[in-house]
């Protein structure tokens, strides 16, 4: 109560204010029948603006709310996906070979010829060197460096990243990475002419390095060449999802990857 007491004395000149508006407000409310209908179309008024405002903030929230949801529903689903099992949720603790690491993205180039992508999670999150990233739709890169918080993503739009690529349809194996031009398309390279491509075949991971596990989309084909002197093919690849706009990102945590490289 007594903070109550306090309140009104500190805001005292609004209190009084409010006070005299509002008796205002009823005396004419009560002499004059013009003053009223036009008082009580005010308050009408008033009324739903601050219910449609209202209406429009918890509409907002709601749809943050939805947002998360469906973040959460598609990391379940890709993580279900990428591990090829079907989820139980009673079976608690269940080990996958692949764990996924939801996380934003807070920085992205795509205009040098060698990009990274600063994401928002770090060493505390779980997230080391040599994880691959991944988006709903395609390969993202690889994580370079973290720190507590943060980690740094050597993007796949860096002339230095090699990544192993596979021909759906054929299952022949490539070499694939970016000539630093167009920032939707990659190049994919080691494919030889005794297999049959074609424009619109789907590129895929091979799943030949402990950063990606095999079978995840990369994009299509666009164009080609074939270099006869050498029976390979010069294969242009587009990717199907746009890197630059990307907000959420998927890390990668193969469980094996320590135990895979200790043999090789």
């Amino acid at each position: 109560m007594q903070q109550i007491i306090n309140v009104l004395i500190k805001n005292k000149n609004f209190v009084v204010f409010a006070s005299l508006l509002l008796f205002t407000l009823i005396f004419f409310n009560n002499k004059s029948y013009y003053h009223s209908t036009k008082l009580n179309t005010f308050i009408i008024n008033l009324s739903g603006k601050i219910f449609n405002f209202n209406s429009s903030i918890k509409y907002y929230m709601s749809l943050k709310e939805e947002n998360r949801a469906l973040l959460k529903e598609n990391k379940r689903l890709k993580k279900n996906l990428i591990n090829k099992e079907k989820f139980d949720s009673s079976k608690k603790g269940a080990k996958f070979k692949y764990e996924i690491i939801d996380a934003k993205i807070i920085k992205n180039s795509i205009r040098s010829a060698r990009n990274f992508i600063l994401l928002d999670k770090g060493k505390r999150d779980g997230v080391v060197k040599e994880m691959g990233v991944i988006s709903s739709n395609g390969i993202v890169g690889v994580i370079s460096s973290v720190s507590e918080n943060y980690s740094n993503v050597i993007s796949i739009l860096n002339r230095d990243l090699s990544i192993n690529a596979k021909h759906k349809k054929s299952n022949a194996f490539g070499s694939l990475n970016w000539n630093g031009i167009d920032s939707d398309k990659l190049q994919l390279h080691d494919i030889t002419t005794i297999n049959i491509i074609n424009v619109g075949d789907t590129i895929i991971t091979g799943g030949m390095s402990t950063y990606f596990p095999k079978d995840i989309l990369i994009g299509e084909i666009s164009d080609y060449k074939i270099f006869k002197q050498n029976g390979y093919y010069d294969i242009e690849i587009k990717l199907f999802d746009n890197i630059g706009n990307l907000n959420n990102v998927y890390i990668i945590n193969n469980r094996h990857k320590d135990e895979i490289k200790s043999i090789q």
